[in-house]
């Protein structure tokens, strides 16, 4: 195996799919990073078997060939790459990966690649997507999975179709986010569970790859989900487990409907966090009534603070229910809109949030018990 490639490019190519490797060195196989070189192309890979990630980039391909290297060593060393511009000579000699560049030479052990995990069947195409809507379709909803893996289902983003809607799901049982977006046709069946400890790498890597591709293909093989675009392919495999039945939760009508702008609610939110000092949260008591909303929170230790403000619009019957301040405040920082819509159905149930202009995204807050 012999390549000559851009020091800046093999940084970039390195960065991006090392984000799949398996950090833990109870696994050192999936620590390591595959390369290839195919004709003109070089093949890099990486897996944690959870997630898979490959990349294609035309290279100066001389010799073909393909080798398994210590992916921890070789991060480091292309992490020097991005402050040069500069060819990049690699060449595989009696088990060794020659790197030399400038008047640097660097040798590294190379390892058995015949066990390393081949990329997972494609399966059935199911839509392609532009690629900054798929991303804010897992990013939208991330912060609502459960961060222990005490209940796999819900550390987890659930992903599903029905018709021409793609969804995304997540929840840690006090809180719900659902992201919807509607298709120009029908797709095909996508139901999966995407581990929470996965996403952040999912997201890396995609985000890396928008300035090459604006849009990818996604394929479903029974529980992988592969996305691919010309040089990329990223497959993640579902975990077991069902997520719960949340549309439950949702009501068939609203009892009380308030449009507020964003802002004001936002700032009484942060002025209230003032008294959780060594509390995780402080108890909100959200009160409507007479067309004015009264928003109240106290802490013994501390103090309190009481303030009333008259909304947009507000339609319904008069609410009385304590919320999370933080879980309250981390919803609505995830809507873009400049005003919110605030649902209710009774005293001490969920709050339903979203944008008053666009009901892609709802957040859904669990009360707090009396």
């Amino acid at each position: 195996m012999k390549f000559e490639i851009n020091s800046i490019k093999l940084f970039k190519i390195i960065n991006q799919v090392s984000k799949a490797r398996n950090k833990n060195t109870l696994s050192p196989l999936l620590n390591n990073l595959y390369l290839k070189i195919e004709d003109n192309n070089l093949i890099i890979r990486a897996t944690n078997l959870e997630i898979t990630c490959e990349k294609t980039v035309p290279v100066k391909g001389i010799v073909n060939g393909e080798c398994l290297i210590n992916g921890d060593v070789f991060v480091k060393i292309s992490n020097h790459f991005n402050n040069i511009d500069t060819n990049i000579n690699c060449e595989l000699i009696n088990n060794s990966l020659l790197i030399s560049y400038l008047k640097v030479k660097l040798q590294l052990k190379t390892y058995s690649f015949e066990d390393f995990p081949t990329p997972p069947k494609l399966g059935k195409k199911i839509t392609n997507l532009n690629t900054k809507l798929l991303i804010d379709l897992i990013k939208s909803v991330s912060f609502c999975a459960a961060s222990t893996e005490i209940k796999p289902e819900i550390s987890s983003i659930y992903i599903y179709t029905i018709g021409r809607d793609l969804y995304s799901v997540a929840t840690d049982s006090f809180r719900l986010a659902e992201k919807k977006i509607i298709l120009d046709s029908e797709i095909g069946d996508i139901n999966i569970l995407i581990s929470q400890k996965n996403i952040n790498e999912m997201i890396t890597i995609l985000e890396s790859s928008i300035e090459e591709e604006n849009e990818v293909d996604i394929f479903n093989n029974e529980n992988i989900l592969t996305i691919q675009n010309n040089n990329l392919s990223l497959s993640v495999r579902s975990i077991n487990g069902n997520f719960p039945d949340y549309k439950q939760l949702f009501p068939k009508k609203w009892d009380t409907k308030v449009i507020i702008d964003k802002n004001e609610l936002k700032n009484i939110l942060n002025l209230s966090t003032v008294f959780i000092n060594s509390y995780s949260y402080i108890d909100l008591e959200v009160d409507i009534k007479d067309n004015i909303i009264k928003i109240k929170s106290k802490n013994d230790n501390i103090g309190s603070i009481e303030k009333e403000t008259k909304p947009e619009s507000l339609e319904g019957e008069e609410i009385n229910s304590s919320y999370n301040s933080n879980y309250f405040l981390d919803g609505i920082s995830h809507i873009n809109g400049e005003t919110l819509e605030l649902l209710f159905t009774q005293n001490n149930k969920p709050m339903f949030i979203r944008d008053s202009n666009n009901e892609s995204f709802t957040y859904l807050l669990m009360p707090l018990n009396k």
